[in-house]
Formats: C-alpha cells, sequence, structure tokens
C-alpha cells in the first residue's frame, strides 16, 4: 500500500468548493484534514505506486480542486 499526503488547493467559489467537499469526503481512498482558508490535507491510500499517482491525477482534474501538491509518499508496507 501507498500512503501519500497531500495538500489540495481548493476553488474560492463557495459553492464548487462545498461540492468538491463532499465528493471528496465520500471517497474511500482519502481521509481528509482540516479546511484552512482554501487548502485541504489529505492523506490519500492506493495499493500500488501507479494507483497513487492516478489517484493524483484524478483529483487535479475534480472540479473545485485548483491543484494537488504532493507532501510525501510512503512506500513502505505497513501491518
Amino acid at each position: 500500500m501507498v500512503v501519500s499526503a497531500l495538500v489540495l488547493l481548493l476553488s474560492p467559489e463557495p459553492e464548487r468548493r462545498a461540492r468538491v467537499l463532499v465528493d471528496l469526503a465520500a471517497d474511500p481512498r482519502l481521509t481528509l484534514g482540516t479546511l484552512v482558508r482554501d487548502r485541504l490535507p489529505v492523506v490519500a491510500e492506493a495499493a500500488s505506486a501507479g494507483d497513487g499517482a492516478a489517484l493524483c491525477d484524478e483529483l487535479a482534474t475534480c472540479d473545485g480542486v485548483v491543484r494537488v501538491d504532493v507532501v510525501a509518499i510512503d512506500f513502505e508496507e505497513h501491518a
């Protein structure tokens, strides 16, 4: 399993931001942190490095997400 620490820059538009927050919260691969202004910390879990990269690409195309910053990636196996 690959665990990634991400920071998502969200849209300043309240309606788009609210919609994307609902969508992100419904995704079982993501654990959301506390929104700080327009930045949302996220922990993402994926089965492989390729799946993790695809997830980041998917997040970057979500309406309401302006940018995805990868803070850290943990490739170690966790029990």
